[in-house]
């Protein structure tokens, strides 16, 4: 049953509809508290955080490798949580492999063919239908004495983390989807900053402003990956918004029709030729990292779209009390509003490690810890870990906007996107022919025939 409990704010705590908290509103979540906080929760001695009888200062010098995938601040974040697990355990040395989004997916599925794969790994849930028939190279963390699994939320363990009822991971976060503001930008063109946005009713405006001031833009969005950018975050969330389903269904087939297709591509298209959206080619040279784009850090870019464990980055590009949050556009007329929420993100351990036990107590320690949970802060969104969580809450360190949008997504939670639509191969060519779209070279007619074709196509092949 769902429980509040009031504060200065309402939190929506470890959501999907299972637990809710409370806090301060809150710094930034940038800002990293001080390494010599004292976390004020701790777990009852009957529940301990782990059950296991393994110390990691009985393992000799050992070497880990951890691979994560993230901003400069998660990076900084991370590091600062791994420097101090190994002054807990100085026989233990803990290197980094971290990156942007971008490429990450391919690099691990190399290294994982290969079987030089790090012992621990930042996973993301969209790539679980790849793992089916391999989710034996994971430390299954239902079975070892070193987690305890009830300390997270029970349907984050079994809806993302779960392949072939093999718990691949633990659960990093719960995060919740939105719109990204730059208020420099709303204040020049007196836009309202708590509107809440239609598609069509973003064409009007952006273009207007566009053609007004040919270096401005409403909306900036890269071209993507298969989980990201125009497919997912604009065709896909219209079809749905407008429609109230996605384009496929769990089985694999596409169920919008031809015109369904058709009026959500002519969207895209219109995005970009009224001058709403920035220049695709432009966007895209900043994908994953947004915020580092000139024309969003000039107030030159009113909104994006990303999810919270991104908003300790947007709100640190920008000058203090310029940045804001919103719900997503919807469609107008459409079938419902509802918000995408998710606790994607997950930790897992090569089974392969050489160090199998060290690796997942560093893995448990991480996604528990109180002391650990304040360095990390809300890089990844909230913990999905109940104690990590309310080491935050107790600190006062869930940003405001964290808060809001957790709220809003709680609130009406949309339905998972099946996960088929975030296969690789699909997703390519789901991507290319959205591109297409964007560039001229596909009417939108054609391209809803070429989607129900290749797409479909490759669907029977990978299902």
């Amino acid at each position: 049953m769902k429980k509040r409990i009031a504060s200065m704010a309402l939190v929506s705590a470890l959501v999907m509809g299972t637990l809710a908290g409370c806090s301060n509103q809150a710094p930034t979540s940038t800002s990293q508290p001080n390494e010599s906080s004292t976390a004020q929760s701790t777990l009852p001695e009957s529940e301990p955080a782990s059950s296991g009888e393994f110390s990691p200062a009985d393992a000799g010098n050992v070497t880990l490798r951890f691979a994560w995938w993230g901003s400069d601040a998660r990076h900084e974040a991370t590091l600062k949580a791994m420097d101090l697990y190994m002054k807990l355990y100085p026989n233990v040395t803990i290197e980094g492999e971290y990156q942007g989004y971008d490429g990450y997916q391919q690099k691990l599925m190399t290294q994982f063919a290969g079987g030089t794969e790090p012992d621990l790994m930042q996973l993301d849930y969209y790539w679980n239908p790849e793992w089916k028939g391999q989710e034996n190279l994971f430390v299954d963390m239902a079975n070892t004495p070193l987690v305890n699994l009830s300390q997270f939320q029970k349907s984050a363990i079994d809806d993302y983390m779960t392949v072939n009822g093999k718990v691949i991971g633990l659960p990093m976060n719960s995060s919740g989807f939105g719109v990204m503001i730059n208020k420099a930008f709303f204040d020049k063109h007196n836009i309202p900053v708590d509107t809440v946005w239609t598609w069509e009713d973003m064409i009007e405006a952006g273009g207007k402003i566009n053609k007004e001031n040919p270096g401005d833009h409403l909306l900036a969005i890269e071209s993507g990956t298969t989980t990201g950018g125009i497919c997912p975050f604009i065709l896909n969330a219209y079809v749905y918004s407008r429609y109230g389903h996605y384009w496929a269904d769990e089985n694999g087939k596409i169920i919008a029709s031809k015109e369904e297709l058709t009026n959500a591509f002519d969207i895209l298209q219109q995005l970009f030729v009224s001058g709403t959206a920035q220049p695709l080619g432009e966007a895209s040279l900043f994908t994953g990292q947004m915020e580092q784009n000139p024309k969003w850090i000039n107030g030159e870019i009113g909104f994006t779209v990303d999810w919270t464990a991104t908003v300790g980055k947007y709100k640190a590009s920008l000058p203090e009390g310029q940045f804001a949050v919103g719900k997503p556009p919807f469609a107008k007329n459409g079938d419902n509003q509802d918000i995408r929420l998710v606790a994607g993100m997950g930790l897992g351990v090569s089974a392969r490690s050489k160090n199998v036990e060290l690796a997942t107590h560093f893995a448990n320690w991480l996604m528990s810890d109180p002391d650990a949970s304040l360095l990390m802060g809300t890089q990844r969104s909230v913990p999905n870990n109940f104690q990590a969580f309310k080491a935050l809450v107790d600190a006062g360190a869930i940003s405001e906007e964290i808060t809001q949008m957790l709220d809003w997504a709680e609130a009406a939670p949309a339905a998972p996107v099946p996960l088929i639509e975030f296969n690789s191969e699909v997703g390519d060519i789901a991507k290319d022919i959205c591109e297409q779209v964007v560039y001229g070279q596909l009417t939108p007619e054609q391209a809803a025939d070429r989607f129900l074709t290749d797409v479909q196509t490759k669907m029977d092949t990978v299902r």
